[in-house]
């Protein structure tokens, strides 16, 4: 490592293999979490569909409720009307005609309130298809994610082991200097955490502190230097130019 960009390439390698294996791990534990989440979902789905299904049987038992209350009425009052054409009374020819008003206002009554039922129920009825088709849609996107899922987890496992190989052979050029700190870091926060470019000449890529010029020129010099504030090891990037003001 005679000369000054060794280190530097090393360093941006590493971190860019870090960065990219933190993105696959990260999908890895990712997805399951998703899946698990729409997995909730279509519980959820199945959850409203089963509550709409019992509210639109409740209100359709009670349409046929009031069906039946209509039709009862209607049987009296045809018996009363027979009744009236044999009554043998006045007395008992008059009670017997407020008793078939009474009766025909009460009909009038729960005609108006089966009706009202019936158009509640058939209005609701637009509700069933409708959490069908939701219920459809979240089980077609759980059944879309875990088939991808599964085709390229294989292939993100086999650039995990790809990227971790080629790690491991960046890591073991780095001077011992640099490799206790790095191993301290990646220890402590993760790899991708534990390093970071300087951006736009003289800013920490990752917590955008300023970096003070002696630092810089310490990194130049081959000097392991970690950010004041949030500890990453430094690097600099290619078009790094030195500027001492």
């Amino acid at each position: 490592m005679s000369n000054s960009n060794s280190i530097r390439d090393i360093l941006e390698q590493i971190h860019a293999l870090q960065t990219q294996l933190n993105d696959l791990n990260g999908n890895l534990r990712r997805t399951p979490l998703v899946l698990k989440a729409q997995e909730a979902n279509i519980q959820k789905q199945l959850a409203n569909l089963a509550q709409i299904n019992e509210t639109y049987q409740k209100l359709r038992a009670e349409a046929k409720q009031k069906e039946l209350e209509v039709a009862a009425n209607d049987q009296a009052l045809e018996k009363r009307r027979n009744q009236l054409q044999e009554s043998k009374s006045n007395k008992e020819f008059q009670a017997l005609q407020l008793q078939i008003k009474a009766d025909e206002a009460a009909r009038s009554v729960l005609m108006d309130e089966a009706l009202e039922v019936i158009e509640r129920a058939d209005r609701y009825a637009q509700n069933v298809p409708a959490a069908e088709t939701e219920l459809k849609k979240v089980r077609e996107l759980y059944e879309t994610t875990k088939k991808k899922f599964l085709e390229d987890k294989p292939e993100i496992e086999a650039k995990i082991t790809i990227f971790k190989q080629q790690l491991e052979t960046e890591e073991a050029k780095l001077p011992r200097d640099f490799r206790e700190i790095y191993n301290r870091l990646v220890h402590n926060v993760g790899g991708s955490e534990a390093l970071a470019v300087v951006e736009n000449q003289k800013y920490c890529g990752g917590c955008n502190r300023q970096i003070p010029i002696n630092s810089l020129a310490q990194i130049l010099q081959k000097k392991p230097i970690t950010c004041s504030s949030c500890a990453r090891l430094l690097y600099l990037p290619q078009d790094f130019v030195f500027d001492k003001g």
